[in-house]
């Protein structure tokens, strides 16, 4: 972002990306998101579901993990991801309760850490943390549906201490550290969605085109913003961080608005978008202010690959920037609340 974005933004953004290498090089490897929601699904491996039914060891989900028709799924609770890696930590709820007669485990919460050294962590019997199983990323996918992200091919194996703790609780000596016991699907939901880029454009409204002709004031853009070929400005986004599905959060960018008549010339520069407020600031030579309130209750938002578009929203002169431009200008026609033209986000994400 060229200027801090003292608020929030306007901009739900979405991307779709296949075959991603898992913890490879990446220009967004430091765009980190928030998680809240999704799922991890363990699928057993026939060998390692034959050796524990061979040794009369049966598993069952507990505390919220289901089984489905793929195998075992347990809720993402929380965790930070690189959402175009798959890197990061993925924390759940639920767990498997292993028994065998009255003989019985149970490994819950399961922490799940992909990185060079990937571990998965979980609670035995509800108390101490045990990295009981080995993620293998090796052959892992990532893929972008929309903002999430999943990771699959990912196969799971017995640490040493997990085979430990196994073999001890249940007497016996089959369960070997490296023992291939399934592989994973994660399915992560983002929290939150970092824009890496993209354009906010405004649209001028006629009536507040034609009040600035008729007091010779031209409005140009300031580079790097532009002007498009349908009249309206693009505003180029620098660095944005929203919630989802509320989009709170902000928006910066770059470049600006001119507005001149004769030797006066009024220079509106890096945006800043606030969504919770609903306010547009800017700065004007070294102040920044909130010169645009911002409608945003029925915004028309469309998700493509990697970008979403947030419009139908209604851009107002506040009391402070009425007042700035009247003084400027020598006039009283900037009316806190005058219609300056309509707003729409494009942006894209990491």
């Amino acid at each position: 972002m060229t200027h801090p974005a003292p608020r929030r933004t306007a901009v739900l953004v979405s991307a779709a990306l296949g075959g991603l290498s898992l913890l490879g090089a990446s220009p967004a490897s430091a765009a980190e998101v928030g998680l809240g929601g999704g799922a991890t699904t363990l699928t057993l491996d026939r060998g390692a579901a034959r050796a524990l039914t061979s040794l009369g060891v049966r598993v069952a989900p507990v505390s919220g993990a289901k089984a489905t028709a793929q195998g075992l799924s347990f809720p993402i609770t929380s965790g930070r991801i690189d959402p175009a890696t798959g890197a990061g930590t993925y924390r759940h709820s639920g767990g498997i309760r292993l028994s065998a007669g009255k003989t019985r485990l149970t490994l819950s919460n399961f922490d799940v850490t992909v990185k060079k050294n990937s571990t998965l962590s979980v609670r035995v019997n509800g108390g101490r943390r045990l990295v009981a199983l080995i993620p293998v990323v090796g052959k892992a996918r990532v893929t972008r549906p929309g903002i999430d992200t999943t990771v699959s091919n990912v196969d799971i194996h017995l640490s040493t201490a997990g085979a430990a703790a196994l073999n001890a609780t249940f007497k016996v000596k089959a369960f070997r550290p490296r023992l291939k016991l399934g592989s994973v699907k994660i399915v992560a939901k983002a929290s939150e969605t970092v824009l890496t880029g993209g354009t906010t454009d405004l649209a001028l409204d006629p009536g507040a085109a034609s009040a600035l002709t008729s007091l010779g004031i031209t409005a140009a853009p300031a580079a790097p913003a532009t002007a498009k070929a349908d009249g309206s400005l693009a505003f180029a986004i620098t660095e944005g961080r929203v919630r989802v599905p509320t989009l709170a959060g902000t928006i910066g960018h770059s470049g600006g608005i001119t507005l001149t008549r004769g030797s006066t010339v009024v220079t509106l520069s890096d945006f800043g978008i606030d969504t919770v407020g609903g306010v547009l600031s800017a700065s004007l030579g070294s102040a920044r202010a909130d010169i645009l309130t911002l409608d945003l209750s029925a915004p028309a938002v469309t998700i493509g690959r990697r970008a979403v578009t947030v419009g139908n929203v209604t851009a107002k002169l506040t009391q402070g920037a009425a007042d700035a431009l009247n003084q400027a200008f020598g006039t009283t026609a900037f009316t806190a609340g005058l219609t300056l033209g309509v707003a729409t986000v494009r942006g894209t994400t990491a």
